[in-house]
């Protein structure tokens, strides 16, 4: 177990050495968590979680600046600012059709993400409608 760590590695006293074992072996490694922030701060703006929301709920899948901007009561730029955003951190994707761009999420783990965000501050996933 001492091999784990040395002296040299903490201040102060070790209570419970077996924990610090545990987490040595199953914790977070600093660039994950890195990797884990950095997705948090793309999420925290709240623009942008709205127009993550509404490419996970629209129908088809797949939206226009346009559209989703005047569904969510937003001008074109802001919204095209966001997906850009979003688009650079690889959360959406992009499909051209003549002169209109059509965003999408990538995959599905950002709703999951979301979801369970929603769940944990004790709140349903609202259907479109409702919005």
């Amino acid at each position: 177990m001492d091999h784990l760590f040395s002296t040299s590695d903490y201040q102060g006293s070790i209570l419970h050495p077996e924990q610090v074992v545990e987490i040595r072996q199953k914790g977070l490694p600093l660039e994950k968590a890195k990797m884990i922030g950095s997705l948090f701060a793309i999420l925290k703006d709240p623009t942008r979680l709205q127009v993550v929301y509404a490419l996970l709920y629209v129908s088809t899948g797949e939206v226009c600046v346009s559209d989703l901007a005047t569904g969510l009561g937003r001008d074109d730029t802001t919204i095209s600012h966001q997906l850009s955003i979003l688009r650079s951190q690889r959360i959406v994707s992009i499909r051209k059709e003549g002169r209109v761009v059509y965003y999408r999420l990538i995959d599905n783990h950002i709703q999951a993400l979301l979801e369970l965000v929603l769940s944990h501050i004790g709140e349903e996933v609202l259907d479109m409608d409702e919005i």
